[in-house]
């Protein structure tokens, strides 16, 4: 249901592509890093710290470091996302 695969990881920087189909929904997630969550297609429902936004195809969400957030796939999507520093679990 989740495929990732880190694009690039070079300094303090890491690109990861995210596929996701319809219906499935994270577990509640923080982490050190800061991230940056483009949506490249598809349309997820995505809570930052208790409130909700649809996002679409070209959105764009910010997660500070150690915000807690969840993701709900509303339409098969793929994400973009980009951290810093490197997220060590994903490598």
């Amino acid at each position: 249901m989740v495929k990732k695969k880190v694009l690039m990881a070079e300094g303090n920087l890491m690109m990861v592509k995210v596929d996701i189909k319809a219906g499935f929904v994270g577990d509640i997630d923080y982490h050190p890093e800061e991230q940056l969550c483009y949506v490249e297609r598809g349309i997820i429902e995505f809570e930052l710290s208790g409130k909700k936004r649809m996002l679409r195809q070209g959105d764009v969400q910010y997660v500070p470091a150690n915000a807690k957030h969840q993701v709900k796939v509303i339409d098969d999507c793929t994400l973009l996302d980009v951290f810093t520093p490197l997220r060590k679990d994903l490598l």
